[in-house]
């Protein structure tokens, strides 16, 4: 068992870090806030983030929720989407199962636990909706996790990992920023993202490689767009 797992250590930690952390995470705070516990650092990192951060990220805020939303978000998907369902449908297929149900789960989630927005700091940007998860963090939690499993096999790999994780990262640091948003909310987003697009890449993995092949090595595989996901 020991030597197995030495053997596998690579793909063993990719499935806690990718998948059951996260899953484990969501579980813990949906829980919790389904049953109104309170975190004692949401508001006092939500305190110091407001009163810390340099005066140029005020905009950046802003801007980031604003393409964050399903204004900017539903266009920019829909060509991401067309762009990998013309290199293979079975890119195509998983993008859109990807970040079309976590979309789904995200309202769900926010139905079932029905958290109520922050009012910690007066609001920079106004939202309607309950709190949890944050569905800024989760789609680009899901966005940077749906793109790496797409161009694993690509130059693009690693700048895409350093850059989604910063884009990431600044997304949710910026709705704690803005007012609307516990770092609790942030963290069950990105918990929620990761989880959800990372599942479903494990769960489609050896056709996502067949078909990213078949992209960069035509005539190695053949016929993909026609077998179902």
């Amino acid at each position: 068992m020991l030597l197995w797992m030495r053997q596998h250590w690579r793909p063993l930690l990719a499935l806690a870090l990718l998948i059951v952390f996260p899953l484990f995470l969501l579980g813990y705070l949906t829980q919790d806030i389904h049953e109104k516990e309170v975190f004692g650092f949401d508001a006092p990192v939500t305190l110091w983030v407001r009163a810390n951060a340099p005066a140029w990220f005020r905009q950046v805020a802003l801007t980031f929720s604003a393409f964050g939303s399903a204004t900017w978000m539903t266009p920019v998907s829909a060509v991401l989407l067309v762009v990998f369902w013309r290199k293979s449908a079975v890119m195509g297929r998983y993008f859109l199962i990807s970040l079309g149900g976590v979309m789904v789960l995200n309202i769900i989630l926010k139905a079932l636990v029905g958290r109520v927005r922050p009012q910690i700091v007066e609001w920079l940007w106004q939202e309607g909706d309950k709190s949890f998860p944050s569905g800024h963090a989760t789609m680009a939690a899901a966005l940077t996790v749906t793109l790496v499993a797409l161009l694993w096999r690509t130059g693009w790999r690693w700048p895409l990992i350093v850059l989604g994780t910063l884009y990431t990262l600044l997304m949710g640091t910026a709705r704690v920023y803005v007012g609307v948003h516990y770092p609790t909310d942030v963290l069950g987003g990105w918990a929620l993202g990761i989880f959800w697009a990372a599942g479903t890449a494990l769960v489609l993995w050896k056709r996502l490689r067949q078909a990213q092949q078949h992209a960069t090595e035509p005539g190695k595989v053949v016929h993909l767009g026609d077998q179902s996901a």
